[in-house]
């Protein structure tokens, strides 16, 4: 109940300071009509309507180091597109949900769900125009349902897909992104970009919109109803899926790791999912996992190694290379190639079961 109260209070405010869209909704009715990929009975109303959440459109960015507002143990969502490095703290996110941003020309969405811990990225680009997305105020089994602003079609965040309107069954085209804490994250990219509190709305970005135990608690509840519950993990333990294809529907075969169960320092893990061969990097006090196709374009067999202490390098091959946290070989003759990421995010393990009640747990060894 303290939950849903700070839930209710919070929607309040959103609702109250909220912007208007290009796209008009005509929802007076806060019905879910016309045809839904995703079963209809299930979607909610999240409280606000259209962007009664308001999504952050020209966002303002300061150097890492001169960001003084986020704790060291908050977390922060990060990219790296080229020589683009910016970082999302959570508790900025938390009450916008999307950001609508750029790097260099591309354009794109960072979105973060904080009722499921999951922090997508996507390009923005449909059919040859840049479009903008918003918060469309529904939620699915307690996920983000965003909309674009120029069809008004609607997507399934975990799912990385249009589920209603227009582009319904288009896939999204994904960036990857990485969940860590800020005081990982500075000491990694001291001269990146920060997302600033200079929003333009009033909010006070120093607490938890949902209560702390909320984000903290791993046993704490849901707010809205889980179809599927599955004990084998505390709620809120935060995991990194991968998704063996497309579309990630609830049919889709996913394998997910858990982040507390990497250990001290950078651990390393080989795998198949489906068939596909795939390298799991984690850090459990580093609060990260990041996942990549194992063998570069050209097909060679590269024989990993965990990298110690040179954050954001995480790993080394039998070529000498040296990879970072986004894939790219910084040093050795490989340096300025990428590994493929998998298709892949981090959440809490109640959403990924939700979502996927096939998921199976990779099994660390003691």
């Amino acid at each position: 109940m303290k939950h849903l109260k700070q839930f209710m209070a919070a929607s309040l405010i959103l609702v109250l300071a909220g912007c208007g869209s290009v796209f008009d909704s005509s929802d007076s009715s806060r019905g879910v009509e016309g045809d839904w990929l995703i079963p209809k009975d299930e979607i909610v109303d999240g409280g606000p309507g259209p962007d009664g959440i308001p999504s952050i459109d020209e966002p303002r960015f300061s150097t890492a180091s001169g960001v003084g507002y986020v704790g060291n143990s908050r977390l922060v969502t990060g990219i790296k597109i080229g020589d683009t490095v910016k970082a999302y703290p959570h508790q900025v996110m938390d009450h916008h949900e999307i950001v609508n941003d750029a790097a260099g020309d591309l354009p794109y969405c960072l979105t973060l769900c904080p009722l499921t811990g999951t922090a997508i990225a996507w390009e923005r680009t449909i059919n040859g125009e840049t479009v903008e997305f918003g918060v469309s105020g529904w939620l699915f089994r307690n996920n983000l349902i965003p909309y674009d602003r120029r069809t008004g079609s609607r997507y399934s965040q975990m799912q990385m897909r249009g589920v209603n309107g227009e582009e319904s069954g288009s896939p999204l085209t994904t960036i990857q992104v990485v969940q860590t804490t800020w005081s990982t994250w500075k000491e990694m990219y001291p001269d990146s970009q920060v997302l600033t509190t200079d929003t333009g709305f009033s909010r006070d970005y120093s607490g938890f919109v949902y209560g702390r135990d909320y984000y903290r608690d791993e046993d704490s509840g849901t707010l809205f109803p889980v179809q599927n519950a599955d004990s084998r993990l505390p709620n809120k333990a935060r995991v990194h899926g991968i998704i063996a294809e497309r579309p990630a529907d609830q049919d889709a075969q996913v394998k997910v790791y858990q982040v507390g169960m990497f250990g001290e320092g950078v651990h390393l893990v080989t795998d198949q999912v489906e068939g596909q061969e795939v390298i799991i990097a984690g850090s459990s006090n580093h609060n990260f996992a990041v996942s990549f196709q194992a063998r570069p374009e050209d097909g060679t067999e590269l024989q990993f190694e965990p990298v110690q202490d040179a954050l954001p390098v995480i790993m080394e091959d039998q070529e000498g290379n040296r990879w970072d946290l986004f894939g790219y070989a910084v040093e050795g003759l490989r340096k300025g190639e990428r590994l493929r990421p998998t298709n892949s995010y981090t959440g809490y393990w109640f959403a990924w079961a939700d979502f996927f009640p096939e998921v199976e747990i990779y099994r660390f060894r003691n």
